[in-house]
């Protein structure tokens, strides 16, 4: 049984010193959150590979990234639309 009046914060959570945090629980880090961010980089990179090749007119480069573009682009709108419910 935790003690609601001891003055050291429970196992398992963070202090921070600046801010009012004490007793709160560490954020937690789900598979659909780290999907996002590896998605997000992802599409990032492949956007800036499309416009690089198409200045350089490296057409099937520019085919590539605009489908690794597509295939980001369709998987966050879907994981969008599946967080809502």
């Amino acid at each position: 049984m935790t003690d609601p009046y001891r003055r050291t914060p429970a196992p398992g959570t963070y202090v921070d010193p600046n801010a009012e945090t004490i007793g709160k629980p560490l954020p937690v880090v789900t598979r659909s959150g780290v999907a996002r961010t590896l998605l997000w980089v992802v599409l990032v990179i492949s956007v800036v590979g499309n416009m690089v090749a198409s200045y350089t007119a490296s057409t099937p480069l520019h085919l590539a990234c605009g489908a690794v573009t597509a295939l980001c682009l369709t998987a966050l709108i879907v994981q969008g639309l599946r967080g809502r419910r």
